[in-house]
């Protein structure tokens, strides 16, 4: 049997405060992906790099926060091994993780594997953009020239939007059936990483992919929340950052009425200080609001199955049957 691989590729962000960690990570993050936005000279870097790495300490020291971000890929990437056990594919399958900001790197982890095997490289983002599936094309594309490989090394796309939309109503449905968080009293703020309007240079921001997804998304749990909103988790600087950002969507909400709030952050197909952290400091502007603080899609089984089909598409009859199992899983949600 020929032996597959495939690749979980996330930022990786540290799981605790640490400064000398949290300094890699923003060093890291200044190089590969600031700079590309923002002219920075490179005499500034190390005080920037140690400013974040400090200022995210003392936050999370604050918020006594940690990330779960690797132990949630870790799970993810348990789930895609369970999935494509399940589907029975022609190929020993191995799951791995890698980093596009620490330790392992994506190209450490493909030097480790032997290079007549195939590889998959999954990156777990939501939309693609220059600062999601492009970087992680990019560190591929390097790690690629030093390697000499033999069988060949795939980035996969996105999942497709009415897919990944249909996975996370699904997902709304069931946590909040759990939580008897819904009606037409309930709001739903769905939340998403922000972006520049108008970078310095022209780049795909991923900005229309996300904002059709949460229309998507919105459409299919119509029905089931007043009104719903998409709020941006934006940063501040660097000029006009993509619109409403959450606290006001958030107090648009209280001002029409809304006194029960979801938030559910599907922009991230994992929980890490954004969706969690950023989230939590944005409902408290709207201290009147009761809110339910949904957890991201993470080890879901059907955002595994789903992820499956990127790297091993199953037959007709296999997918009718994955449908199946997460139309019952809902079901059995709203019964409990």
């Amino acid at each position: 049997m020929s032996a597959r691989h495939a690749v979980l590729l996330t930022y990786g962000e540290p799981p605790a405060p640490d400064v000398a960690a949290q300094l890699v990570y923003s060093w890291r993050i200044l190089l590969g992906l600031t700079r590309s936005v923002a002219s920075i000279p490179p005499w500034a870097l190390p005080a920037i790099a140690l400013s974040r790495a400090v200022t995210r300490a003392r936050l999370w020291g604050r918020e006594r926060y940690g990330s779960p971000l690797e132990a949630v890929t870790r799970e993810q990437a348990q789930r895609l091994a369970e999935a494509l056990a399940e589907d029975g594919a022609p190929a020993w399958w191995r799951v791995h993780v890698a980093y596009e900001f620490r330790d392992p790197l994506v190209g450490d982890v493909l030097a480790r594997i032997p290079p007549d095997e195939a590889v998959d490289v999954v990156p777990m983002y939501a939309a693609d953009s220059a600062f999601t599936h492009q970087l992680s094309r990019a560190a591929v594309a390097r790690a690629l020239r030093r390697l000499r490989r033999r069988a060949p090394v795939r980035v996969t796309p996105p999942l497709d939007p009415e897919v990944l939309a249909a996975l996370c109503a699904r997902h709304v449905v069931r946590e909040t059936e759990a939580r008897k968080a819904h009606g037409p009293d309930w709001g739903l703020l769905l939340a998403a990483h922000g972006t520049l309007l108008e970078p310095p240079r022209p780049m795909e921001t991923g900005r229309r992919a996300t904002e059709r997804l949460a229309s998507a998304i919105a459409t299919r749990l119509g029905d089931r929340f007043g009104p719903i909103s998409l709020g941006w988790l934006n940063h501040t600087y660097g000029g006009r950052w993509t619109e409403p950002p959450a606290d006001q969507a958030l107090r648009r909400m209280v001002e029409s009425g809304v006194r029960r709030v979801v938030y559910f952050p599907f922009g991230f197909l994992a929980d890490n200080a954004e969706s969690e952290l950023e989230g939590r400091i944005a409902l408290r502007t709207a201290p009147e609001l009761e809110a339910v603080h949904l957890p991201c899609l993470n080890g879901a089984p059907e955002l595994a199955a789903a992820l499956a089909q990127l790297v091993a598409p199953a037959t007709d009859d296999r997918l009718r049957e994955l449908d199946g199992m997460a139309t019952a899983r809902g079901s059995k949600a709203r019964g409990a």
